[in-house]
């Protein structure tokens, strides 16, 4: 039964377990006192281990979701479109730095193995990080390299233009939503196409 329920979901059953076996083996108080203690594990484990996921495209549509939740979401050729779940702050950029990471290797050996174009891009949806510090402005910077950004919150741009990380990364890989975003990724990836058709072409004709 409890395969059936999500990872939510059975955080709180275990809550109201050990709520209700504390009220029943010993008091109230100490049924309140479990389902508390529990409740903050869950908020710092939630913090610390925010939740990362892989969007797709909804076919025939600009939407973007979690292509675990939503099977029907197709992966986009040569880009992977990441969202971070949580504020980013120096509990969890490390993990996150990892973790993302992680995202991106794996994703480079699913396409090699498949044989398919190899990752040029990699979008960081960042609609749901309400704030950002330090830290995960550092993480930000370590993760740079072909990186976009998708729908940041206008505290999380106060803190990207304070700390010069909008003119390094550039102000023209900044996107409102992911949909932008991949659209002009598709854009370089087909201009650099042609211009790589374009140059082998000229060194034919220079041969002959």
């Amino acid at each position: 039964m409890l395969g059936l329920l999500d990872y939510e979901a059975k955080f709180d059953f275990f809550i109201c377990l050990g709520a209700y076996l504390g009220v029943v083996l010993g008091s109230v108080e100490i049924g309140l006192i479990i389902a508390i203690t529990v409740s903050l594990l869950r908020i710092i484990l939630f913090v610390a281990r925010p939740r990362t996921m892989v969007l797709g495209n909804i076919p025939n549509s600009g939407i973007y979701r979690s292509m675990d939740q939503y099977q029907m979401a197709n992966s986009v050729p040569g880009i992977l479109i990441l969202q971070i779940d949580a504020p980013v702050f120096f509990a969890n950029a490390s993990y996150l730095r990892e973790r993302i990471s992680r995202w991106i290797y794996e994703e480079e050996d699913r396409l090699k193995s498949a044989g398919e174009a190899s990752l040029h891009y990699v979008i960081l949806d960042l609609s749901a990080v309400g704030s950002i510090d330090t830290s995960g402005i550092s993480m930000l910077e370590e993760l740079m390299k072909n990186l976009l950004l998708a729908n940041p919150q206008s505290e999380m741009m106060k803190k990207l233009d304070k700390s010069k990380l909008i003119d390094k990364i550039g102000q023209g890989w900044i996107f409102l939503t992911v949909e932008e975003a991949v659209s002009a990724c598709n854009f370089m990836l087909h201009t650099c196409k042609a211009i790589h058709v374009a140059v082998d072409q000229n060194a034919e004709e220079n041969k002959v």
